[in-house]
């Protein structure tokens, strides 16, 4: 919302005069504070000359703004697992699951208490940090791979009662078939 209001009258508290604004008129503006740290950066920038002559993003290692805080890495799969939530609808079902815990201040004493936002837990960008125990965690990790097996050895029990039994079910070349395994006929 641009309102230009003459700064005389905003000195005098009279109520505004309409007169044609002048080109030594200020303008006025309220800003959000997003649109002022915005606004902030945009004096800030650099010219196209600065910019030419900077590093290029390929060459320039950017850090991860997600990565584990520095107190957790030593704990990372010895103790505890660790996870970015979303702070979204299903975030509270996560929680409810039993599996992932917030890290909050009474549980994670280890964490800088400045990493800690008002709400008690370690949020960054938008993502909460949580955690479960390691062997919650290796359960968790190998959940996908022990039911893959299962599945494998179902059919392949189903098959080998399908077909023949003294082959399991599959197909096996006929060692009598006078056939060589170069594919030439042997006599």
């Amino acid at each position: 919302m641009n309102t230009k209001i003459k700064e005389k009258d905003i000195i005098q508290e009279s109520p505004p005069v309409v007169e044609e604004l002048s080109a030594s008129t200020r303008t006025v503006e309220v800003l959000s504070s997003q649109d002022s740290v915005v606004s902030d950066l945009v004096k800030e920038s650099p010219s196209i000359e600065d910019m030419e002559r900077a590093v290029s993003v390929n060459t320039l290692e950017l850090p991860n703004i997600l990565d584990l805080p520095e107190e957790c890495k030593p704990l990372y799969k010895v103790k505890y697992r660790y996870r970015w939530l979303a702070k979204d609808k299903d975030l509270e079902a996560k929680l409810r699951a039993g599996i992932w815990a917030l890290c909050t201040r009474s549980n994670s004493p280890y964490i800088k208490p400045n990493r800690f936002k008002s709400h008690g837990a370690v949020e960054q960008s938008g993502m909460l940090l949580a955690f479960c125990s390691e062997a919650a965690g290796q359960a968790r990790e190998q959940a996908p791979a022990k039911r893959s097996a299962d599945l494998i050895k179902h059919y392949t029990e189903d098959l080998a009662k399908q077909g023949d039994p003294k082959l399991g079910g599959f197909y096996a070349p006929d060692p009598d078939d006078g056939e060589s395994d170069d594919g030439i006929e042997m006599d």
